[in-house]
């Protein structure tokens, strides 16, 4: 955003240099950037070139003699392509600067000819227009009122307005201020910076406004005033007829015998200065009202409109042809604006081809209107139409603003009816819905003594009289819309039309607004004195807290951040089901418009970009993942649904484990995934872990498995699939096992996993180790030989220590090693150590193995 001082000045002047006004709009209201000058030095001054002859040494270049009046002639070697005798033209004399060009005019001869001087290019004295042409300035092209007698006068003595500066706004601070992007914005809070006095003197000491007319429109910006203009305006000759929910407010104005040409050199000066090209005096007039007021406005050839205007929602498949004579397919919830046959316009977005001016047109209707801020940005983001006009209708433009900004309008087309032509006005429509009356007003209470304390948290003399002061200049009114006055501690006050209904909401909203003003530099610095006391960790920050701890410490990961959003393809690519999916109704990026139900898809993407350079690592995120609810979409209150319905938020641990190359059985990442399961599940007390067989598509047919605690999964595990690997370009031979665990899962079934008896060694237990080898299908999970085992009450641990698969074995079989852990009193025997073994060989035999030979 770029406030320009002409146009501020069209509301309010203040004896400050840009810098110092700068500074007050950071401390008080938003962050300028930067401050950009367009200063014409004194030596710049205008000349007649009296003739023109072409260098006798050089194509390119043109020899001038040039009159200075009083001052004689000069010979200037100029390199202009539209150099020529009879023009009017700025020339710097010898000694002028140019800073940003890093140059200093000086007598000098070109190619063997003496040149006193430098006649100037627009882009020489900083106007941004036909930069692409190698022109020197013709004044008498754009400008008027030129003759002999202001040769030799310094060009900006002639014409003051050339001269402007322009201060940069930071958009980011303006997010919830949509008040000001534009200048009639930013000229209120100016009002109230320097309006507000102390002591009979300005609070911003040394200055004073020179000219206000913010205060004037105060007056002006009420209801009652905007339906008196309404009510006593001309007839309309045609009607608009709202059948649309979204549209709120519409204005038509009907201009007859307008002249459809280039903007003068002066609006088009503005133009340039706000970073917009100019097209023509309407389009030019229409950008300009759009950036001084914020409404945005649109232009329809009359005679192009076949009866009066209806606001109405598109039809399903109706076929729309914008101005850029781009084709769009329309839905039910679009706005459009649309005469008896045909669309005109895409309601707060685009116009239509069909009713575009043109350089024939003689009759406009013009159209000032607000609509459904929801309804105009869920158009733009389906159709990719992003305007100037939508972005202001999406911040939510009140609706009596709207109405007002005909004033503003009606004063506009007066400032610039030297450059618009000769005109009529033709009569003036429109609408009003009730939920523009209803909404457009908002009061919102608050409590002087409430206020007071905190801002300051204490007493201050005054108080009241200041308060009075700052809303008062802010343009807020007392609640019969009388001048503001404070008479008791709660009240209601009326928030100003120009700010947007989401804005001011509540009524430490307005007690910012005081605090803003009256300023926070001047605010005394309080300790704060509370008690403090030691809150503990909820359960799911204590869990992830010490996993993060685990996982950096002992098992040497790496911790990344991953994105909640995914697209399609994604969801595809892991056999993922859209439809069990949370996907945003308005995304930030319309690509990626899913919810992630699962931690895998930014870690492979990690995972790809990372293998590249290392041939091994170890990655994590915890975060949020979003699953389909239940009931989805089956419950409802009114017009209300409920969001646990539609979806599930739970918080997953991922983690990824790569190795490029794995040469040994026992060092597959699988191995060391379930391990970092089992030393995470011994941490956390969660009690013994299970690894249960799965049959996941994307992921090893093999090397795959549920975690279990008892009969509750709480994650997975897996190696990604050959194919995953090679569709994310990594290394088909590589190992890349993706390890999940639920948290939520977990801290819900916590509590069970707690009652898990846990022993303990001391010096007096009696150790013993065995080894035992069994033999089972090869398609056996060796972790149901594991749970068999520990269900004999002796038994305390196991370890695997080999697995083998050969000829000798047989088909389809293989040997599992294990080693077990009894525990004892100091006088088990021989016998009862058999014993153990014993029930251990008939538990195997249980779930189909046998000890091996």
């Amino acid at each position: 955003m770029k406030y320009s001082s002409p146009l501020l000045k069209k509301f309010i002047s203040i004896n400050d240099t840009p810098e110092n006004i700068a500074k007050n709009l950071i401390l008080k209201t938003c962050e300028i950037e930067e401050v950009n000058h367009r200063t014409i030095a004194d030596t710049i001054v205008i000349w007649y070139v009296k003739s023109c002859e072409k260098h006798p040494d050089a194509d390119k270049l043109s020899v001038c003699i040039v009159d200075c009046w009083a001052k004689g002639e000069y010979q200037i070697v100029c390199g202009g392509a539209n150099v020529a005798a009879g023009l009017y033209v700025p020339a710097a004399l010898p000694g002028t600067h140019f800073p940003k060009l890093g140059i200093t005019i000086e007598p000098r001869k070109m190619r063997g000819l003496e040149s006193n001087g430098m006649i100037c290019s627009k882009e020489e004295i900083g106007i941004n227009e036909d930069l692409d042409k190698h022109n020197i300035r013709s004044l008498t092209e754009d400008l008027e009122d030129i003759s002999d007698k202001d040769l030799w006068m310094a060009l900006k003595d002639k014409f003051p307005w050339l001269e402007n500066r322009v201060m940069e706004v930071d958009n980011k601070s303006l997010t919830n201020r949509p008040d000001l992007t534009w200048h009639f914005g930013a000229a209120n809070e100016l009002n109230a910076i320097y309006g507000v006095v102390e002591g009979g003197k300005s609070k911003v000491e040394g200055q004073k406004i020179n000219f206000n007319k913010i205060k004037e429109y105060h007056t002006q910006c009420t209801p009652d005033a905007i339906m008196q203009i309404l009510e006593n305006s001309t007839k309309p000759e045609r009607k608009v007829v709202g059948e649309s929910e979204g549209l709120n407010a519409y204005l038509l104005l009907h201009l007859k015998n307008i002249t459809v040409q280039q903007a003068s050199f002066f609006s088009r000066l503005q133009m340039l200065d706000l970073g917009t090209n100019p097209i023509s005096n309407r389009v030019d007039f229409s950008n300009l009202f759009m950036n001084i007021s914020g409404q945005p406005i649109h232009f329809f050839d009359a005679d192009k409109v076949d009866g009066d205007i209806i606001v109405r929602n598109a039809k399903d498949g109706e076929i729309f042809v914008d101005l850029f004579e781009t084709k769009h397919t329309l839905k039910a919830n679009d706005i459009v604006i649309a005469d008896k046959k045909k669309v005109l316009a895409l309601a707060g977005v685009v116009g239509g081809l069909e009713s575009w001016i043109t350089e024939s047109t003689k009759n406009i209707l013009v159209e000032i209107a607000n609509f459904d801020a929801v309804a105009v940005r869920k158009t733009w983001t389906r159709l990719g139409l992003r305007t100037d006009a939508e972005l202001r209708f999406e911040k939510n433009i009140n609706p009596r603003y709207t109405l007002f900004c005909l004033t503003l309008f009606l004063d506009e087309l007066n400032y610039y009816k030297k450059d618009l032509g000769n005109f009529n006005i033709g009569g003036l429509s429109y609408y009003i819905s009730g939920k523009c009356k209803v909404e457009g007003r908002k009061e919102i209470e608050i409590d002087m003594k409430v206020m007071e304390k905190f801002i300051f948290g204490k007493k201050i003399k005054w108080f009241d009289k200041r308060v009075e002061e700052i809303l008062g200049w802010l343009g807020f009114t007392w609640e019969d819309g009388s001048k503001f006055q404070i008479s008791n501690s709660k009240f209601k006050i009326i928030c100003p039309l120009w700010r947007s209904p989401d804005d001011l909401n509540i009524q430490e909203d307005i007690y910012e607004e005081v605090a803003r003003i009256y300023g926070y530099d001047q605010i005394e610095n309080l300790p704060l004195l509370s008690d403090t006391s030691y809150t503990p960790y909820t359960k799911y920050v204590e869990i992830q807290r010490k996993l993060e701890d685990i996982l950096v410490r002992n098992i040497w990961c790496n911790q990344t951040e991953t994105y909640p959003r995914i697209n399609e393809k994604a969801l595809q690519e892991f056999g993922g089901d859209k439809d069990n999916c949370y996907m945003l109704q308005n995304p930030v990026n319309p690509e990626a418009p899913y919810m992630r139900n699962g931690m895998w898809y930014g870690l492979l993407s990690h995972t790809a970009k990372n293998s590249k350079f290392f041939d091994t690592f170890k990655i994590f995120d915890i975060g949020k993942i979003w699953k389909k609810g239940q009931g989805a979409g089956n419950k409802e209150q009114g017009n209300s649904k409920f969001a646990s319905d539609f979806v599930s938020e739970q918080t997953e641990l991922g983690v990824m484990l790569y190795q490029k190359n794995v040469d040994q059985w026992n060092k597959d990442p699988i191995l060391e995934a379930k391990n970092i399961v089992r030393m995470l599940a011994k941490e956390l007390e969660l009690g013994t872990v299970s690894f249960e067989k799965s049959a996941f598509s994307q992921y090893h047919p093999k090397k795959q498995a549920l975690v279990k605690i008892g009969d509750v999964a709480i994650g997975f595990v897996g190696a990604l699939h050959p194919l995953i690997l090679q569709n994310n370009k990594i290394w088909e031979t590589s190992s890349a096992v993706y390890l999940a665990l639920n948290i939520t899962h977990i801290v819900e079934n916590l509590k069970q996993a707690n009652e898990h008896v846990y022993t303990y060694e001391t010096l007096q237990d009696q150790i013993i180790w065995r080894d035992m080898c069994f033999v089972v299908d090869a398609s056996k999970n060796f972790d149901e030989v594991i749970a068999a085992v520990k269900k004999v009450p002796e038994v305390q641990d196991i370890q695997v220590f080999d697995v083998y698969a050969g000829k000798n074995l047989g088909e389809d079989k293989k040997s599992v090693s294990i080693k077990i852990k009894m525990t004892g009193d100091w006088n088990m025997t021989t016998e009862q150590i058999n014993e153990v073994m014993k029930k251990s060989i008939t538990a195997v035999e249980a779930v189909g193995g046998s000890l091996r030979a």
